[in-house]
């Protein structure tokens, strides 16, 4: 009896727990179905549009040797030429002005050799501006032709060319516009990786002022240097010279800009051959291996870079084939161009890793010797700015990487104009008006430079986009 009575008290018991868990599910149910007073909170913001700054440029200024002329204070920096500077804008009812930049380290500065603060500050937003210098030098100890494109201050820059072995001789630019100090970092890489350059982080680059470093004094006997530059507060426009002496005889100078940054592809616009007969004969002699047409490459990563280099010839205006190089990860590399005869060429990389390059071509004609080096050229699709600068046969190259044929218009601020059908994966060159700016149109992405070339005189640009105008930006209060 007592046994039945257990029984049924446990029966009872789960059967009140079956109601209570019942009676909870209906009344969640309930819950569920019966509608509940809702309240949404927002939180407060506005949408501002950042008024754009207009363009401000700057262009490099005189060369650099490391003595005063005259061979001593060869521990001083003295500028070397003045530079010639052409400048314009989309706008013709723009006012363009320039500005010497302060130059500490430039024993001999004056207004006419000083870097140059190219603006339009009275021009509206999106208009745009542009300007290019070059700099032709003959002395007993440096000789040749630099030029470059007139640029915008970056945050973040990478330099490949240049060399500080014996003969070599390369310094780093670093020009502030801006009205706030810049902090500058260097880090440097070249053909044994990463280098322990103690002095190349903290540099301070005053508002308005350009500093200059021998490349030496960061990376001693350096065959292959890659300087990546990163700058917070102000922004800094960085470029490269490099000068050559073999033994008695000069071996050329150039001015470089930034190339482009990591990635799987690098177009190289106006690579000239030039003089290839007399090259060859000189290739064997001591100090002359660099005469050799080349591409320096640095992969970032660790991983070994396979890449395929497409040519394509101006004169036939079609791709001329392609071949593949291996470049090893975390290293700087120079693999050198296939044979070519003389002409002018785009340069296409497809790398499986992404890497930073710069192409090398010399000329050495009537016992003159001078070099190039070619920046990677980004593909432009909307209307650029195209500063032509003074120098020997000033020629527009473009370079088609794309799958479609693309349409240049190309034209004067008098109205002189020209059409150019570029051919997928081809190249085409129009001989250029001296100290023009041309406003360039496309129907699809091409990439641009700017060369010259002459006996003993070489060098070239590329043209770079404008930086984006401020977009709008949503502030929390």
């Amino acid at each position: 009896m007592a046994a039945k009575r257990t029984v049924i008290a446990t029966s009872a018991r789960a059967l009140g727990a079956v109601l209570t868990l019942g009676a909870g599910a209906t009344l969640v149910a309930g819950a569920v179905l019966i509608p509940l007073p809702s309240h949404t909170v927002s939180v407060p913001s506005v949408e501002v549009a950042p008024t754009p700054l207009p363009q401000s440029l700057v262009c490099a200024g005189s060369l650099f040797q490391l003595s005063n002329g005259a061979g001593v204070d060869a521990t001083t920096a003295s500028g070397v030429g003045t530079p010639q500077l052409t400048s314009g804008s989309d706008d013709s009812d723009v006012d363009i002005e320039r500005s010497p930049l302060a130059a500490p380290d430039n024993s001999t500065v004056v207004d006419a050799t000083a870097p140059t603060a190219v603006t339009a500050p009275d021009a509206d937003p999106g208009v745009l501006i542009a300007a290019a210098q070059s700099v032709a030098v003959s002395q007993e100890d440096i000789s040749g032709l630099a030029s470059t494109n007139c640029a915008e201050a970056q945050a973040d820059s990478w330099l490949v060319g240049g060399a500080t072995t014996v003969g070599r001789t390369s310094f780093v630019l670093l020009s502030n516009p801006t009205e706030v100090t810049a902090d500058v970092d260097l880090t440097l890489f070249a053909e044994n990786g990463r280098l322990d350059a103690p002095g190349s982080t903290g540099i301070t680059v005053p508002a308005k002022s350009q500093r200059v470093f021998s490349l030496a004094g960061f990376a001693p006997n350096a065959k292959y240097p890659v300087v990546h530059v990163v700058s917070t507060g102000g922004y800094v426009a960085a470029s490269l010279q490099q000068t050559v002496i073999r033994g008695l005889e000069p071996g050329g100078v150039e001015l470089s800009g930034p190339t482009t940054a990591p990635s799987t592809e690098a177009v190289f616009a106006g690579v000239k051959i030039t003089g290839t007969s007399a090259i060859a004969e000189r290739l064997s002699a001591d100090g002359y291996a660099d005469l050799q047409a080349a591409v320096r490459v640095y992969v970032p990563g660790d991983a070994d870079a396979t890449i395929t280099v497409s040519v394509a010839s101006e004169s036939s205006g079609s791709a001329d084939g392609s071949y593949t190089l291996s470049a090893p990860g975390g290293v700087v590399s120079e693999l050198p161009l296939k044979d070519l005869p003389d002409g002018s060429y785009s340069v296409t990389l497809d790398s499986t890793q992404p890497i930073v390059a710069s192409a090398r071509t010399s000329v050495l004609a009537s016992g003159a010797v001078d070099f190039a080096w070619n920046q990677a050229a980004t593909p432009l699709d909307a209307d650029t700015l195209v500063p032509i600068a003074p120098g020997p046969s000033p020629r527009i190259h473009l370079a088609n990487s794309g799958d479609t044929e693309a349409n240049v218009t190309l034209r004067t601020a008098t109205g002189n104009a020209v059409t150019i059908a570029v051919p997928a994966g081809g190249t085409k060159g129009l001989d250029a008006e001296p100290n023009a700016v041309y406003t360039a149109t496309m129907s699809s992405a091409v990439s641009i430079s700017v060369g010259y070339s002459s006996d003993g005189q070489l060098s070239g640009y590329t043209i770079a986009p404008p930086s984006e105008l401020a977009a709008p930006i949503v502030v929390y209060p």
